[in-house]
Parts: structure tokens; sequence; C-alpha cells
């Protein structure tokens, strides 16, 4: 398992590998100038070269060995990341600070105080949607590290946490692999129905009806695998007995249109969508790796195996999903209004319902 621990200069990375006890670390930097000396007086051409013969060198040294190492996506408006680093990583984790944080470190600090010259909040952004894409174009796992609503860590336990169990083996692209396999083992026509829980398949959040559950860990937008994880460990605070009865409304545009093979894929309350989907005979996939990459990389594994896929979704937890599907839906509020989450998002192709 190799990682990847991206984030923009003065987020904390170094800082985050230090308490690190439980895998190898390896820092880019120092070692991009342990081979080359003269490094930061190359031109961009010889930069490059260097960067990329860094990341060969470490395969062909460390091919057999678990590390986690420190990178760069861009300096400013000049991207720096190489196929050779993509092919490098099994895993590209994201520190994500809020851009006013970053600032405000840039500016005591006299390395970094030239890339005040930058947007940084735009720059974090299309570091973000880079790798991301990246991933999503390589099958590769992809989190993003934050921390809402303070945007910055004076606690990294849960980063640490996480970190530990992505070497163990947390993955949502393997976890989707497993629920394609199974859905392909059930269903019987060429075409695949995915559907969302909540504010979808329900007209409510289940959890927030059921048990009065509220949380910042979506604050961010970015709904990845870090943020189910965390979730779900917020989830263990909730316990909930066995229901009776169906404990949200459902929203019976969606469930009258259900044809042929359905298939539940939330990241919402375990306990709850398993009520829900039994009551509905929906077959149910959820828990902490249902992330909104999950989804994409079951709606595209389908399509690799050679079925047309329908989505249903409301929100950036389904976004993905939603544009890789042959046909997706997004399920606007009883308002008419769509998801904030998905604000500024490219949303050609999609069919409102």
């Amino acid at each position: 398992m190799k990682i990847g621990l991206y984030g923009m200069p003065a987020s904390g990375k170094t800082y985050i590998l230090d308490r690190i006890p439980f895998l190898q670390t390896l820092a880019g930097s120092r070692l991009l100038r342990e081979g080359n000396p003269e490094f930061d007086s190359l031109d961009e051409r010889g930069r490059e070269k260097a960067r990329k013969a860094l990341a060969r060198g470490l395969r062909e040294r460390h091919g057999g060995e678990d590390f986690i190492m420190d990178g760069h996506y861009a300096f400013g408006e000049q991207t720096v990341f190489t196929e050779e680093d993509g092919q490098l990583y099994d895993v590209f984790l994201y520190l994500y600070l809020s851009p006013a944080v970053l600032r405000a470190r840039m500016e005591g600090s006299g390395k970094n105080r030239n890339y005040l010259q930058y947007d940084i909040g735009a720059w974090q952004d299309r570091e973000i949607a880079g790798l991301r894409q990246y991933c999503h174009e390589h099958d590769k796992d992809f989190y993003v590290l934050d921390n809402p609503p303070e945007d910055v860590f004076g606690d990294i336990s849960d980063v640490i946490g996480f970190i530990r169990e992505v070497a163990e083996g947390y993955s949502c692209v393997s976890f989707a692999a497993r629920c394609v396999e199974e859905i392909l083992g059930r269903s019987r026509t060429d075409t695949v129905t995915l559907l969302d829980g909540d504010r979808t398949l329900a007209v409510e959040d289940s959890s927030k009806e059921v048990f009065g559950y509220r949380t910042h860990v979506f604050d961010g937008e970015f709904y990845t695998g870090y943020q189910v994880w965390k979730q779900n460990r917020e989830f263990e605070g909730y316990p909930v007995g066995e229901l009776e009865e169906m404990p949200v409304r459902l929203n019976e545009r969606i469930v009258d249109g259900i044809a042929g093979d359905a298939f539940l894929l939330t990241s919402g309350h375990e306990r709850i969508w398993r009520f829900i989907a039994g009551e509905l005979q929906i077959p149910f996939y959820g828990g902490r790796e249902m992330a909104a990459e999950t989804k994409f990389f079951i709606a595209k594994m389908l399509q690799r195996a050679g079925k047309r896929v329908i989505a249903y979704g409301d929100s950036m937890n389904d976004y993905y999903m939603l544009r890789q599907a042959d046909v997706g839906y997004l399920v606007r509020r009883p308002d008419g209004s769509v998801s904030g989450s998905l604000r500024g998002k490219d949303m050609e192709g999609l069919i409102y319902v």
C-alpha cells in the first residue's frame, strides 16, 4: 500500500507524517533535493524530469513496501503532478484547510509568502478536482481530510485513525467491486437502477427523522470516504431500536417508477435503511464505505460489465454516479430547488425529477 498525502503548502502534511507510527513515512521534498542538490535552480522542465525520476525510482526501490509520502499537485497555476506520480500511489489523501487559514499561515512564513499572489481557494479547489478526476479515471481511492466547522485541525487523531484503517484495507473502490459482484449475481436484465436513500427514495433525511441526528461532517461538501467513515463513527452514539413501521415518507414519484433490477445505495444509518429496503424488497448496500466515490465506481464497474445504468440521487453524494450513469435523474426538493451541495456543478445531461 502506497499512500500519497497531498495538500497545499503550509497545510500541515509534515506535522501528520511525523505522528504516524504504523507506516514508513517519506518526505517528498527532501528526497527530491537529496537526489538533485540543484533542484531549486532548475527550470520547470528540469524539475519535472526530477519529479518523474523520483517517482520511478521509488516504484523500483520500494515496489513491495508500504509507505506514505507527501506531495504537491500544483504550485500556483503550474500543475506539477505527473503520470509517474499517479502510477506510484494506490491511494490519494488530500489535506484540506480553509483558504483563510492557509493564507494566514503563508503570511507568517518566509518560505511560503510568495504564494500569496495566487487565489488560494481556487488553487486548492483545482487540486482537489484534478486529483479526484485522476482517481476516477484510474480506479484509485481518493479521500479529502477536512475538519468542519473549524476548517483547521486542533486534533489530528481522526486523521491518524483513518490513515491506519486505509493502510489496513479500508477502500471505497474495493467495496464498490464487492457490491458490483453481488449486483451482477442478482440482476436478470441488461439494465440496473441505482437508488440513493435520503431525500431521494425518502423525502426526508432518515437519521434526522428517527433520532434527531445533525452533523457538520459534510459541511465541506466533499462526500468522500473519510466523511462517511466519520459519520458512521458518530452513528455509534445513536442506537436505533427495532423498527415496526416506515420511519419516513417515501417519494412516491421514485417508488412508482422502480422497475426491474433496482438496488439501494446509501450512506444513511444502516439499521434504518435495512428496514426500509426490506419493506420495499430492494437489495440494500450501505455502511461506512458507501461514499460518493463508491457510488461512482459501482456505476462505472456495472457499465464495464455490460450493464446499462439508470441512477437516481439528489446531492453531491450522488453527483458522480449520476454523471457516470447512462441516465441520471436528479431529484429536486419538494419546493422544486436543488441541493445546495451542487452549487456550481455541471448539470448538463441530468434529468430533473
